[in-house]
């Protein structure tokens, strides 16, 4: 009977500590695409993902976490990768971070981040992007471990920008044998964007174009300078168009001789 007794108080214990361990509390639970953004220059969220501008070079896959996951563990799957782009995602020299990979988990698998959360519950995973076209796309979801829980599944597609560009001043006064500046405003929804690509050329008089792309800076602006060193009487038509995208604006030097006047 002893016997019969110390043997149900150790199963019963075998019992108790198997279903203990069967918890991870390391781990993120209940995992949503609702915690996660893609964070990019002309971003835009869908229904089922997020479109990504044709010009990024890159991304940030910013994780939040709900209240008391601060420290937590957390994977993110990068899978059919389409179109030819190329992914590389932030590791870590050694171990987890909130701002990068594992280095052990993604050096077998080049899509998979395995990361950790911040004391707030928050990661930022930056991911280079390379080949990208309108042509490429991939998707992703959030796991959790160790008995796997998987959230739904998010479309990214890459469109072409759709950013609008006009000329600070149409028309402009440059002096001959010199060099004139024109400049150029991006926008998006009528808000000046910054690191927009901008292809510029030119037609007419002019001999030395300063740039023929350029980014938008901080303010959205685009600025280049055309010489005219071999003092030819006439017009410049310089055009500014959005790499990739359908919206163009044109400013003109007026080459005159003798002093600039308003």
């Amino acid at each position: 009977m002893r016997r019969t007794i110390t043997f149900l108080t150790t199963l019963a214990l075998l019992l108790v500590g198997n279903s203990a361990s069967a918890v991870d509390n390391t781990w993120i639970t209940n995992p949503q695409l609702s915690g996660v953004s893609l964070v990019s220059t002309n971003s835009k969220v869908l229904a089922n993902g997020f479109a990504l501008s044709t010009q990024a070079t890159g991304f940030d896959l910013v994780y939040t976490g709900p209240s008391g996951s601060g420290g937590k563990f957390a994977q993110i799957n990068l899978f059919d990768v389409t179109g030819g782009i190329k992914i590389s995602l932030a590791a870590n020299s050694s171990g987890t971070s909130s701002v990068g990979c594992d280095p052990q988990v993604l050096s077998s698998d080049t899509n998979t981040c395995f990361f950790r959360l911040d004391g707030l519950g928050k990661a930022k995973i930056h991911a280079n992007i390379t080949n990208v076209s309108a042509q490429a796309g991939f998707k992703f979801k959030v796991l959790a471990g160790p008995n796997i829980q998987e959230s739904a599944i998010a479309q990214v597609l890459f469109v072409p920008p759709t950013n609008k560009i006009v000329a600070t001043v149409t028309n402009t006064k440059a002096m001959l044998g010199g060099a004139g500046a024109v400049q150029f405003k991006v926008t998006q929804n009528g808000k000046i964007t910054s690191g927009i690509r901008v292809v510029i050329s030119f037609k007419g008089v002019g001999g030395f174009l300063s740039t023929t792309s350029a980014t938008s800076d901080s303010k959205g602006l685009v600025t280049a300078y055309l010489a005219n060193f071999t003092k030819t009487r006439g017009s410049s038509v310089v055009t500014a168009k959005i790499d990739g995208g359908t919206a163009s604006a044109k400013a003109t030097l007026v080459w005159v001789a003798g002093y600039l006047t308003k």
